[in-house]
């Protein structure tokens, strides 16, 4: 299978972790058809000529994307479908791209350049684990690309994710309020987790010796493998950016999406159990101090007003009760929004009440949204499977006719 990279960024202006990668990779054997990098401000192009010494490299500017677009109306893929999966209005306005557009930009270029397996791997994110010997933490390289192959050779799996090692994205704290907070955010599954912090630290080892492999509905963007032609099944990555207080902000779970539709086809993701080590924090092995370190604040403040801004689109396409939903919601983060900010002395968490009211309100907005995309991604799933057709008829046809 021809194997490739997707990478997603704001500024491509470094070779790490892509040269581990890539190092990973020829260690094991495999070969890395080609590096599909989707960027909306800067590239540093001196470090993708040095790429392109050892694979092909595509990068991909987000709304200066004009080479996909003519292949896209060659395939005869309607203006107004590549707009809508092409065009990103809140970069000019904002400086920002939804995360779901990224990835649909690196999947629509893969697919166009030759690509039969995308490996998305996020910028702080590397191939080795993190394990515990002896009770000490120690980092084991993995062949990571064969983890993944191992499971997609077969038929009946179209996808292969696993989750991390290192330090969880909520870092370790505690405090009277913190399970309504999690509430809240629809993040009540790791309240547990958190609780019990001051032992593990959230920090997440893989199980080097004894994997668990298993049928999963959950993906994790910087950890997953996707065939492309499982996308004749899937629907697109999906997210949005929304404003509260005039600030513009990136909703997560563009990711989920994939997962749901496992619950209605008879492919499969398999969860590889394979917690590749994740730098959240940049700093590793530091221990993650929220309360002390301003950087580490910040990610949080921002992933909440994400998870936030996510939820209600996630509720409506799991077809629960939206205003049931809502309620509990809003009842449990008022609590939580003044703990967190009083725990963490930090004022702009009162304003997740607000922000909740706002996603709820915005919600049907973003189902059109998501509609458009939708229709837009079938037409170009089902023009590209018939130019794919149109060039295998031609190529049987050359080689009767020889």
């Amino acid at each position: 299978m021809k194997v490739s990279l997707g990478i997603i960024t704001k500024e491509f202006n470094t070779l790490d972790p892509i040269e581990q990668f890539l190092g990973n990779a020829s260690k094991y054997g495999h070969s890395i058809y080609s590096i599909v990098i989707v960027y909306s401000h800067n590239c540093d192009f001196k470090l993708i000529e040095k790429l392109r010494k050892r694979t092909k490299v595509f990068p991909v500017k987000i709304n200066s994307f004009i080479s996909g677009r003519c292949d896209l109306l060659n395939m005869g893929i309607s203006v107004e479908s590549i707009n809508t999966l092409l065009n990103s209005p809140t970069l000019d306005t904002y400086g920002l791209v939804p995360y779901g557009i990224y990835r649909n930009y690196a999947v629509i270029e893969a697919m166009l350049t030759g690509s039969e397996v995308l490996v998305f791997i996020d910028t702080d994110v590397y191939p080795k684990v993190l394990t515990e010997h002896e009770g000490e933490v120690v980092e084991r390289e993995i062949d990571f690309i064969g983890r993944h192959l191992e499971y997609l050779k077969r038929e009946d799996v179209i996808i292969t994710t696993s989750d991390y090692s290192g330090y969880y994205i909520i870092p370790p704290m505690k405090f009277d309020g913190m399970k309504e907070l999690l509430i809240g955010l629809q993040k009540e599954a790791v309240y547990g987790y958190i609780l019990e912090s001051n032992k593990h630290k959230c920090l997440n080892l893989d199980n080097y010796y004894n994997r668990r492999v298993f049928d999963t509905d959950k993906i994790l963007g910087g950890n997953v493998a996707i065939k492309l032609k499982g996308f004749r099944s899937l629907p697109p990555f999906f997210s949005t950016v929304y404003t509260v207080n005039g600030e513009a902000i990136l909703t997560r779970g563009e990711d989920t999406l994939l997962g749901l539709r496992f619950k209605e086809i008879d492919k499969k993701c398999i969860d590889i159990d394979t917690k590749i080590f994740h730098d959240t924090y940049s700093n590793y092995p530091e221990v993650p101090d929220i309360r002390s370190t301003a950087d580490i604040k910040d990610r949080f403040y921002y992933a909440c007003l994400g998870w936030i801004g996510r939820n209600p689109f996630l509720n409506w396409i799991m077809g629960r009760d939206i205003e049931e939903v809502k309620g509990y919601q809003m009842e449990n983060i008022k609590i939580g929004a003044k703990a967190v900010a009083k725990y963490l002395n930090d004022e702009r968490f009162l304003i997740l009440p607000k922000a909740l009211e706002i996603s709820y309100k915005q919600l049907n907005k973003v189902i059109k949204e998501y509609n458009r995309t939708l229709n837009s991604w079938n037409e170009f799933i089902e023009k590209f499977d018939r130019k794919e057709e149109v060039i295998g008829e031609n190529i049987n046809d050359k080689s009767f006719s020889a």
